[in-house]
């Protein structure tokens, strides 16, 4: 028993210098800019320094420094949505014409009729068959549910025109900042208006605007601003500090500087109308503290809130994924590896000059946090670390 004990403690210890040496890998490639790692394991957090906070300090941050995290905030906001839905606020299919104001027009899809059109062939050609849609004017008109917006399959645009931009997945795309001056009343404004790609619920398509929405629609229900609503209602019960929207005098002290992919000073960026989706700040111990909470097996009505969110619903297909993936309520689950065929229950996010990573293995009670004040690409970082610290901690027999 004690030989193997020992053995697995150093099999560990291997293993978290194997990542550490990822983890230092990527802060020097990026100019030493700072990058935080938290790892969660049997209900506690340890937390891992890389690079420096600035030259002219020349500190590494800690748990306690604060970073913008993106997209990954939306997971907050579909976590919220899952515990007011199972306290009998509303129910996840109602459509979400049941909660918008009366002066703003909710998206509709109208289904489409097709006929099957011969074209003339050109000479010495032959003829060419094509499908024509129109409008039909018999089919009614289809509006979103809320868990058509929580699984990203509402048909709704990634965010539009001017607006921030960012997808978990592809990475490639384009990254812009919020248009100033997007308000809430310019988001309502504007949203009759996104024409509907597909019918709500036939198919994932990444809406950073669905999840926005969703957080606008929480705050028309209870009739309170959404940051407010998500401070007492999720994050003070569950004990989770330094996340937020607005930060505080000492916690702008502890804001990270963020860096563009040509390693300079990239400029913070101000939610308005997409901070439901995008624009929470939080330091790793908040973020800590989230991953915990979603690892909680208790059956309390946070982790059965916690686990009706990590559920697999929709498929996810993108080009360039190579791990099998479903959606969730704002959450991925993905493959770990093919080896390991464990599930992994995460989120991503990025602005111009910050990438954080959440990601976890539920019934292993293994999480990862990965915050970084650099554009560079960070979740197959945490994906590694993840991979590590789980293969580091299954019996001799059982690693590849």
């Amino acid at each position: 028993m004690a030989v193997a004990v020992f053995l697995a403690i150093l099999a560990a210890g291997q293993g978290s210098a194997e990542w550490k040496a990822l983890a230092e890998s990527y802060a020097r490639k990026n100019h030493n800019q700072p990058l935080m790692v938290a790892v969660v394991r049997d209900g506690q957090a340890t937390y891992y320094s890389f690079g420096l906070l600035s030259r002219e300090k020349a500190l590494p941050p800690d748990e306690n420094t604060v970073f913008e995290i993106g997209a990954l905030s939306g997971v907050f906001t579909t976590t919220l949505m899952v515990k007011e839905a199972m306290e009998g606020r509303f129910e996840l299919s109602q459509p979400i014409r049941d909660f918008i104001p009366e002066d703003v027009n909710a998206p509709l899809f109208q289904p489409q009729k097709c006929v099957e059109v011969v074209l003339p062939a050109s000479p010495g050609g032959q003829a060419r068959r094509i499908l024509s849609c129109t409008p039909d004017p018999l089919g009614d008109e289809v509006c979103m549910a809320l868990c058509d917006l929580a699984t990203h399959t509402s048909g709704l645009p990634n965010s539009g025109t001017g607006l921030y931009d960012w997808h978990p997945i592809g990475t490639a795309f384009r990254l812009t900042g919020p248009r100033p001056g997007f308000t809430r009343e310019a988001f309502y404004r504007q949203l009759a208006d996104y024409p509907l790609k597909a019918m709500p619920g036939a198919g994932y398509r990444f809406s950073n605007l669905g999840i926005a929405l969703i957080g606008h629609l929480l705050s028309e229900i209870n009739g309170r601003p959404f940051d407010a609503l998500l401070t007492d209602e999720l994050l003070l019960p569950l004990g989770i500090n330094d996340v937020s929207f607005q930060l505080s005098p000492a916690q702008q002290e502890r804001l990270a500087r963020g860096h563009n992919d040509k390693g300079k000073a990239a400029p913070y960026w101000n939610f308005e109308a997409m901070a439901p989706a995008a624009g929470l700040k939080a330091s790793p111990r908040g973020l800590a503290a989230f991953v915990q909470a979603n690892l909680r097996n208790d059956n309390s009505r946070w982790a059965l809130a916690m686990e009706q969110a990590q559920q697999s619903r929709v498929d996810v297909s993108f080009p360039g994924l190579t791990r099998s993936t479903q959606a969730g309520y704002g959450w991925l689950i993905s493959q770990l590896s093919p080896e390991s065929n464990q599930p992994v229950v995460w989120m991503y996010g990025g602005t111009e000059g910050f990438r954080a990573f959440a990601g976890f293995i539920k019934d292993q009670g293994l999480g990862v946090v990965v915050l970084s004040a650099s554009a560079a690409e960070a979740s197959e970082l945490g994906f590694s670390i993840l991979e590590t610290i789980y293969e580091g901690s299954m019996p001799e027999g059982a690693r590849r």
